[in-house]
């Protein structure tokens, strides 16, 4: 006899994740993210440089230079501003992340779909002692979550966490 159920699912009794008290990165990812701004801004104003010095159009590269400076200003507050909107937890069953300024993004990852855990560290973060935490799930070809701007010592905390509670939902 099959027993097979599919009932519905109240939706006001789900958990709501919005509730959830995030955890913010370290303000040393804005420093990361702004030392990354100024290489860019060097190697467009490089690039400005020599149009300028090939085309010799003062009307040309003049509009460029104010197009790239506005440019960079836009990316500058953007970058402040995407910092205040980082945020972690990690709840019994699931960890969840958020990110982004003008198109803000959650995601939650119950325990049971992820596949592994990794930490790394790029050159300007062991300079800055920041880490990186990234979540694997089945299927991806990258990593499905990477919250940057961590302690090297949190990151190890939360991937040894993540990776206990992935085997405890495993049996």
């Amino acid at each position: 006899m099959n027993s097979f159920s599919n009932k519905e699912i109240n939706i006001s009794e789900l958990p709501d994740y919005e509730a959830v008290k995030m955890n913010r990165i370290s303000p040393k990812q804005l420093v990361k993210a702004i030392v990354q701004l100024i290489i860019f801004s060097l190697i467009l104003g490089a690039a400005w440089g020599f149009l300028a010095y090939e085309w010799d159009r003062v009307f040309l590269e003049t509009a460029i230079g104010i197009v790239a400076l506005l440019f960079l200003t836009i990316l500058f507050f953007l970058v402040v501003k995407k910092q205040k909107k980082y945020g972690y937890a990690i709840r019994e069953r699931d960890i969840i992340y958020q990110r982004g300024y003008i198109f803000e993004k959650t995601t939650v990852i119950p325990f049971v779909r992820i596949q592994h855990v990794s930490t790394s560290r790029s050159f300007l973060e062991k300079m800055l002692g920041l880490a990186k935490l990234k979540v694997f799930t089945a299927g991806g070809s990258g990593s499905d979550i990477s919250i940057p701007g961590l302690t090297p010592e949190l990151a190890q905390q939360l991937k040894e966490k993540i990776a206990n509670q992935v085997k405890d939902e495993s049996y």
